[in-house]
């Protein structure tokens, strides 16, 4: 499901493996195309729902090379920007256990990522994460914790490194 008055350049893979759901809100952004995405080693846009996942992505979002998996759900706010080659996904994919590893998955846990965000390039958001409100993940973090809104976090992994006055 996809709302109105979206711009795509270049070809977006919707992939949704099982019963799960992709539903994007109106005025999509999505980069998906070498000769849009100036500033990334270019990485189309991969939106993967595997066996019930479900993602949401609120009005006004803007995808860049981006690659999102759910196996749970993930929940993208309004307004909210994503920078290229961010990956985000609610599992960790195979459990840690050498004796699992091949044979059984982790339980995903859901990402929200609230209204005004911006994700900077090549970060990775992991399961179980919330993103506050107006926060900014700046490039190339790691996110392992929940962030508060109205903050900048950054590094590997992200931490908090300032208050927003907004």
């Amino acid at each position: 499901k996809i709302g109105k008055n979206f711009n795509v350049w270049g070809k977006v893979r919707f992939l949704i493996d099982g019963d799960g759901t992709i539903e994007i809100g109106n005025r999509f952004h999505a980069v998906s195309s070498r000769n849009r995405s100036y500033a990334t080693i270019f990485s189309p846009c991969h939106l993967t729902s595997v066996h019930g996942g479900k993602i949401i992505l609120g009005d006004h979002v803007g995808l860049n090379g981006n690659t999102l998996v759910s196996w749970k759900k993930i929940k993208i706010g309004d307004d909210t920007m994503i920078g290229p080659n961010t990956i985000i996904q609610d599992s960790d994919g195979h459990s840690t256990s050498p004796h699992e590893r091949w044979s059984s998955s982790p339980e995903p846990k859901e990402i929200v990522i609230e209204k005004n965000c911006w994700i900077g390039m090549n970060c990775i958001i992991m399961k179980g994460i919330t993103i506050g409100e107006n926060t900014i993940i700046g490039a190339g973090s790691v996110v392992v914790k929940d962030c508060e809104k109205n903050s900048v976090y950054a590094g590997n992994p992200a931490v908090k490194i300032k208050d927003l006055n907004i």
